[in-house]
């Protein structure tokens, strides 16, 4: 299993977009944060920043099957081990081998991040 961790960042809140908040990054490993870091301060410097925002994540083969497990069917890394329904276990394994047909050694997901709302914000929406 690659070193995967569950990430939080301080980002803008997504109503003032001043205030920092601190907001889900999700499970990614060491790298795949600094990539994820690297593209959302490209996006917060730009203006017209939404609730939702969607970066690239790039995958090996070996990291695609954790990434897709942790990210999106929702098992802890404690599970991931021999704790994996055998039908999740066969669509991840489906989806990587379709995703891998085109000859590439790496995969690339869609990972969305929700911005947060600050404190002030959520006071002045009551």
């Amino acid at each position: 299993m690659a070193d995967f961790q569950y990430y939080f960042e301080q980002l803008p809140c997504f109503n003032c977009k001043k205030t920092t908040v601190s907001t889900d990054l999700g499970w990614l490993t060491a790298a795949m944060k600094a990539d994820v870091q690297a593209q959302v301060a490209e996006i917060t410097a730009q203006d017209g920043l939404d609730a939702d925002i969607a970066v690239n994540v790039t995958c090996t083969k070996d990291e695609a099957r954790d990434y897709l497990l942790l990210n999106f069917y929702g098992y802890s890394d404690e599970e991931l081990a021999d704790q994996v329904e055998a039908d999740d276990e066969k669509e991840v394994a489906d989806e990587i081998a379709e995703l891998l047909e085109a000859g590439s050694s790496t995969i690339v997901f869609e990972h969305e991040i929700a911005l947060q709302s600050c404190t002030a914000c959520d006071v002045d929406a009551e």
